[in-house]
């Protein structure tokens, strides 16, 4: 790439090298300007400051540049960053992702002002490998075998316990004790309790109970040998009672309890039900595979600061799913930050790459597209005052809005031009 140059109000500018999505520009003020700009910050500080023997205001400015022309200088400094930065951005045509950042500013009184700018610039992918991408589509229907299995589960949901007729604890029964843990002695505090209900078919927190149970009759104490919290401990138990699980019948009166009248308005709901999961299980199947192939056939730099804002945003929602297990060793945070960052890089190209299709494709949001999302959003509010909060949001965000609509309408062309085989 050769260098390109400029000049703006005797200002130099020149874009020195880009490295992926890094450009890093030169600036270089002549001394007049500088001047200018110091002698104007003087004045400022002279309206202002407040100096011994002087009202406010009406310091010499010599005596002022004494007192302040450290302040003066970052000033004069800052003002000429602000001028000419954002005009060598402008002309250079750069689409800048970050705040820029000024490094290695050389500045001698009475000689001219140098520095070099450092700007994250949005990359400019052309998109590939976007039409017929190859998608293995699964069912969009349930089958019988999730019919049974969801019918299964319902009656699970519905069964009751009863007495067992059998006298001792077996592997499909439900034990209803009394326990107390000890260690050493001494009897564990919380570590007690009455009527406990322990599922023999299930695994349990207490290593060595439900081995120990086994066998146990109805009425009978025993002390058992367990491990609680990894440590070998003594539990005093008694079985109280022995019961078993009983599933209903799939028939008329468990569909009744279900609120309906048969049998078959219950599978028949069910089947629309698993349906609808089916197919938006499916149509999010073939949303990842497409999103996949983009990134995979897509490569190009990505801004470092954007990449960092996505993963940031992912170790804090990390973080709140996880507030109540206390503070995240240090560790675990870094191991979780670098299992993440290839993620934050997907999501981040990935967004790149929808939006160049968008573009060479002329895929754009109506006014009226906007509206229907409000409208729709309307729909649900509880009350005026939260559509009034709904519609302030939607003018706040009306861009974020539009953008989310056309990554929107960008995967349903995808979708529409992939190349579908059946599972």
């Amino acid at each position: 790439m050769g260098l390109f140059s400029l000049k703006s109000d005797k200002a130099k500018f020149k874009k020195l090298k880009e490295e992926g999505c890094v450009v890093t520009l030169s600036l270089e003020v002549p001394p007049n300007e500088v001047e200018e700009h110091t002698q104007n910050a003087l004045v400022r500080l002279q309206q202002r400051a407040r100096l011994p023997g002087f009202r406010v205001g009406k310091a010499p400015l010599d005596v002022v540049k004494q007192h302040f022309s450290g302040h003066a200088r970052e000033e004069a400094l800052d003002a000429a960053i602000r001028k000419h930065v954002p005009a060598a951005i402008s002309e250079l045509k750069l689409r800048v992702v970050d705040a820029p950042s000024v490094e290695d500013v050389k500045w001698k009184e009475g000689e001219a002002l140098s520095l070099q700018v450092r700007v994250e610039v949005a990359p400019t992918p052309t998109a590939k490998d976007y039409v017929k991408i190859p998608v293995v589509r699964k069912p969009a229907a349930a089958d019988e075998a999730a019919l049974t299995k969801r019918l299964e589960e319902l009656r699970e949901a519905h069964a009751r316990l009863e007495a067992a007729k059998e006298e001792s604890v077996g592997t499909a029964h439900f034990a209803v004790i009394d326990f107390a843990a000890s260690r050493d002695g001494k009897t564990l505090p919380n570590a007690k309790g009455t009527s406990e209900l322990v599922d023999m078919s299930a695994e349990q927190s207490v290593e060595g109970l439900t081995s120990g149970l086994l066998g146990m009759k109805r009425g009978e104490s025993k002390p058992l040998k367990v491990k609680l919290g990894g440590k070998e401990t003594d539990l005093s138990v008694t079985v109280k009672e022995i019961k078993v699980k009983i599933l209903p019948a799939v028939d008329a009166e468990f569909a009744k309890d279900l609120g309906f009248e048969t049998v078959e308005e219950v599978r028949s709901k069910l089947k629309e039900v698993l349906d609808r999961e089916a197919k938006s299980e499916a149509d999010v199947d073939v949303a990842r595979q497409i999103e996949e192939s983009l990134v995979k056939a897509n490569k190009f730099p990505l801004p470092p600061s954007m990449v960092e804002r996505q993963l940031e945003g992912m170790m804090e929602r990390m973080s709140r799913q996880f507030s109540g297990a206390g503070k995240i060793p240090e560790k675990v945070l870094a191991d979780l930050r670098a299992k993440l960052q290839p993620k934050a890089e997907d999501e981040v190209r990935l967004a790149f790459v929808m939006s160049a299709i968008a573009e060479k494709e002329k895929i754009e949001v109506a006014e009226a597209e906007i509206q229907a999302e409000l409208e729709a959003g309307l729909k649900e509010a509880e009350d005026e005052a939260k559509k009034d909060e709904m519609r302030k949001v939607f003018d706040k965000r009306k861009d974020q809005i539009a953008h989310m609509i056309r990554e929107r309408k960008t995967l349903a062309f995808l979708k529409e031009k992939a190349a579908y085989k059946d599972s």
